[in-house]
């Protein structure tokens, strides 16, 4: 259970650094700095495949948590926590993949020449995006309540 404990607390960590990259990110395209933007993004989502890759490895080494000393509240706490994990990197993947296609446009380049962005690929970013951003803050705050909750059991 202590390993267990350290783990997540490390990942909670990861997740904090993850939502400040995504804010820090989305004020960076409201200022029309691109290139800092992608960084942001890019470096948050590389975050998330590291904590990806960490949580295989703590699950064949560790396991899972035993749920069955969880009340229900605490286990619905956890779903809905791993929900907005969920929509972070599902969303988070698609703007990634959506981004990459704006970045041969001019409003990445700011070459005239290169194709102007269609709008459609401009709101289905955003969208995907804030949808990303509103699930790190989510999962980073539930996060808080699950790990406290296995502090209080463990």
């Amino acid at each position: 259970m202590t390993a267990n404990l350290g783990f997540w607390s490390l990942a909670l960590a990861n997740l904090f650094v993850i939502a400040v990259l995504f804010v820090r990110g989305v004020g960076l395209a409201r200022r029309r700095d691109f290139a800092r933007h992608r960084f942001c993004m890019t470096l948050g989502m590389g975050l998330i495949g590291l904590f990806l890759a960490a949580y295989i490895g703590k699950l064949a080494v560790l396991g899972r948590e035993d749920l069955s000393t969880w009340s229900d509240a605490a286990v619905a706490l956890l779903r809905f926590h791993e929900l907005c994990v969920g929509a972070m990197l599902v969303f988070g993947g698609a703007a990634l993949l959506l981004g990459r296609r704006l970045a041969k446009t001019r409003l990445f380049s700011g070459d005239s020449k290169d194709p102007a962005p269609s709008p459609g690929l401009l709101r289905w970013h955003r969208a995907a995006g804030w949808t990303a951003v509103v699930g790190a803050f989510l999962g980073f705050v539930t996060a808080t309540f699950v790990l406290a909750g296995m502090f209080g059991r463990a």
